[in-house]
């Protein structure tokens, strides 16, 4: 099954890039300077054009526009110490995490709602561990000990609503401005928790798209939903936050469960600023997000992360 899997994520990758918008997000807290429990992230999405005859995921949303989008996510987690041989029962172990994310939208000028369904593995099978040292070895950094007591493999699976409403454009003299929030939920065994955020935009001309606040962890298909591609170099500068509750992480659950002395996770409260530039079919994005993770019983902790989103349209 796991097999299974990996070859259909390939798969789905190889058919979907020459489509009609794909995006390649790459995401490392070298970006920032300093290790964190997430060290790295590589998401990919692909969303197919408006296709009002496509079968209706949705048929309780009368918004006129549909789409469907397929995502791809690999993300790696450390321990804060990695030049430790032996276990410690008082971090978090490593792990890593891949998984398949399969959307649908309905979606107006200014409203959206979007349904989901993820498939994906925790564990070796990730080849997490391969990654993150043949990386270290590449820039010359010391390889990571510890790997061996990465968490098992395990399949994970889930499911997640979100709504978003976005704001029509105002003049600020040759700029414009517009807002962004979205509300969503996930369910599922890798992850289970609600999220509220909100945006706030700066551009050259007016933008379509919606900017959306994604979990801290995994793609956030929803940038690409009403995504166009500009004749002329134009740029934005967008900045939102979000909070985030969640009812259970499987990586600190499951570390717990084994053992380590951990608290179980409560919220995150996190920040993103991006400038994002555009010019004919391609925009590319560089943005820093910080989270402050708030754990049961009081103890909290700052992780930042740096990224490039990379976004082609294909006309």
């Amino acid at each position: 099954m796991i097999n299974g899997l990996k070859k259909s994520m390939l798969l789905a990758c190889v058919t979907l890039v020459y489509a009609d918008t794909t995006s390649l997000v790459l995401e490392n807290d070298a970006l920032v300077g300093k290790d964190h429990h997430y060290t790295n992230g590589v998401y990919f999405t692909w969303m197919g054009e408006n296709d009002t005859t496509s079968f209706d995921v949705l048929p309780f949303i009368d918004l006129p526009q549909k789409n469907v989008a397929l995502s791809f996510s690999h993300a790696i987690f450390t321990p804060e110490d990695k030049k430790r041989k032996t276990k410690n029962l008082d971090d978090l172990p490593y792990a890593g995490y891949m998984g398949i994310n399969l959307l649908a939208y309905k979606s107006s000028e200014h409203f959206f709602h979007e349904a989901g369904v993820n498939v994906g593995m925790v564990g070796p099978s990730t080849q997490a561990e391969g990654i993150q040292k043949g990386f270290h070895s590449l820039i010359g950094h010391s390889k990571p000990k510890g790997w061996e007591y990465q968490l098992n493999d395990e399949v994970m699976y889930g499911a997640s609503y979100q709504v978003g409403y976005k704001t029509a454009p105002v003049s600020l003299g040759d700029m414009s401005f517009d807002v962004s929030t979205n509300v969503r939920g996930d369910v599922g065994t890798f992850y289970t928790g609600a999220l509220v955020g909100g945006a706030l935009r700066l551009s050259s001309v007016p933008m379509k798209s919606f900017v959306t606040m994604g979990n801290y962890i995994g793609a956030n298909e929803s940038l690409l939903l009403h995504h166009e591609a500009p004749k002329s170099f134009q740029w934005a500068l967008s900045l939102g936050a979000f909070y985030n509750g969640v009812e259970s992480y499987y990586l600190i659950d499951e570390a717990i469960d084994k053992g380590y002395r951990l608290k179980k996770m409560n919220a995150i409260v996190g920040e993103k600023v991006s400038l994002d530039f555009f010019y004919d079919e391609i925009q590319l994005s560089f943005y820093l997000k910080s989270v402050d993770i708030d754990y049961k019983g009081g103890r909290s902790s700052n992780e930042k992360t740096g990224g490039m989103n990379l976004v082609w349209k294909w006309n």
